[in-house]
């Protein structure tokens, strides 16, 4: 096997491990956020709720003192028809106010009830999101001190693989191999090589051309796939 190859399957065997740790510890973070961002969407909805509620219970309040003026007011003119001192045309006019005022009233009440059963429904809505934000906050902070568990073994393991990781010789690979391999570590998920095995590259299954094979073959240079890039190798 080229001696270039033999020092890559080296690399490759702590690098592949490494980057399995490395990806938990950048997981572990952006979990923990994605869930502290689903919590806050909870607490966004109480608030806006909570907000809505407050403008109908004003809204309701509003109506109520509204319809209670206007019962006053319709309590006076029935008042003032019934002491027999307005005339005919006086009378009318009081007659036509307290059709307007009841009608008023009977709409003001409808509207009121409207609202105070959109008011009902909103509360009810916000004790479920917040029964549901109280168990994810609990969930949440069991999930923290995981984390925070995981982060330190996952950070210790790395530390050793790194360690070792040192003591790796590079030798007899050049800057440019050195290179293109650790851009594949990157993009291929910690796997940069990939063993040929019946014309078969093994890291993303595809039947390679025969030249590819005779390449390989000659351990003259570093052959990649052609479908996925990954440095070659065969036994």
């Amino acid at each position: 096997m080229n001696p270039v190859l033999t020092a890559l399957l080296g690399l490759q065997e702590i690098d592949r491990e490494i980057f399995k740790v490395e990806s938990e510890l950048e997981r572990l973070p952006k979990e923990e956020q994605q869930r502290s961002d689903e919590l806050g969407k909870i607490r966004e909805k109480v608030a806006v709720k909570s907000q809505e509620v407050a403008s109908l219970r004003a809204e309701i309040q509003e109506i109520e003192h509204t319809t209670v003026g206007l019962r006053q007011r319709l309590k006076k003119l029935e008042s003032s028809s019934n002491d027999g001192s307005a005339d005919a045309a006086l009378l009318a006019s009081y007659q036509h106010e307290m059709r307007n005022i009841k009608r008023n009233v009977s709409g003001a009440e409808d509207d009121g009830l409207k609202r105070v059963g959109r008011a009902e429904m909103i509360d009810e809505e916000i004790a479920a999101l917040t029964a549901k934000l109280t168990e994810g906050e609990t969930v949440f902070a069991e999930f923290q001190a995981n984390v925070a568990t995981e982060t330190k073994a996952a950070q210790a393991k790395l530390d050793e693989l790194l360690k070792e990781r040192s003591t790796k010789s590079s030798d007899g690979i050049s800057p440019t191999e050195l290179e293109t391999y650790r851009g594949l570590l990157k993009t291929r998920e910690g796997e940069a090589l990939a063993e040929l095995g019946d014309g078969l590259c093994e890291g993303c299954f595809v039947n390679l051309p025969k030249n590819i094979v005779v390449r390989l073959a000659r351990g003259t240079e570093l052959v990649q796939c052609p479908s996925c890039d990954r440095i070659l190798y065969t036994y």
